[in-house]
């Protein structure tokens, strides 16, 4: 005997979607060395992006003193003593107090009376004679400071007036007028010391000229020191002072 059952009702069906990220999930492998994968790819995202971000601020910080190298690399020391127009100075009867160093078109005037307590605030009119270390002409060691670079929003017009000085080799030549003198230094030696190393300011038997900066650029991590012996100027007394020796070399940048 047959028997009609009544049709059995039609569900709808709900249609399955899929989008990129559960299709992303559906083959995203979950092994040990795909976790450890995704790890090492986040921890290089990280360093990537904050190695970026620091070389913006500290590049922006040192704008001035990098293209200052730049030019200094593109144009050559001779365009860049052309363009400053610095003729050696005539023979007068009084100078005033300043270093030229014609290879990097350096022309600055040279503070001889700060202190300790003044170096930072006078370098912003200059470059600075250490206090105690001997005067031009005298057998002994002239110890000059120098800004090589310093923060955007410092004031003074020498922020970035050392930041060529390890563009000179030996043989180059440096000049300090000063008074009724013409001192004439050619460089010697440069070196890297720490900012510990006070020897750089040590009396010598002869009259040397010693420059000192911080270095790398923008940073207070080492001293760029380059040492010239005088060549031309008269000599006079021997130095008899001692400087001041401190913690460190108190360059700021």
């Amino acid at each position: 005997m047959w028997v009609r059952l009544p049709p059995c009702p039609q569900m709808p069906l709900k249609p399955i979607t899929f989008n990129e990220k559960d299709l992303k999930k559906l083959f995203k492998l979950d092994t040990p060395v795909a976790r450890v994968w995704r790890q090492i790819r986040r921890v290089l995202k990280t360093t990537i992006w904050f190695a970026a971000i620091f070389g913006f601020f500290f590049y922006g910080l040192n704008a001035p003193a990098f293209w200052q190298r730049a030019s200094f690399a593109t144009n050559g020391p001779l365009l860049i003593q052309q363009r400053l127009e610095l003729p050696l100075p005539a023979p007068i009867v009084n100078y005033d107090p300043e270093i030229i160093i014609p290879k990097i078109g350096v022309r600055a005037p040279v503070i001889y009376d700060a202190d300790l307590e003044t170096i930072i605030e006078k370098l912003r009119s200059g470059v600075v004679r250490y206090e105690g270390t001997a005067d031009p002409g005298q057998v002994g060691n002239v110890v000059i400071f120098g800004h090589s670079s310093d923060l955007p929003w410092s004031t003074g017009q020498y922020k970035t007036i050392f930041a060529l000085l390890d563009k000179l080799t030996v043989g180059d030549e440096m000049i300090l007028p000063v008074g009724p003198n013409r001192y004439v230094y050619k460089v010697s030696q440069l070196k890297i010391v720490k900012s510990s190393d006070l020897t750089v300011l040590s009396r010598t038997p002869t009259p040397i000229l010693t420059l000192v900066t911080c270095y790398p650029i923008g940073t207070t991590l080492n001293r760029l020191v380059v040492i010239a012996n005088q060549t031309d100027g008269p000599i006079g007394s021997t130095q008899t002072t001692e400087p001041f020796l401190a913690e460190k070399l108190t360059t700021a940048r």
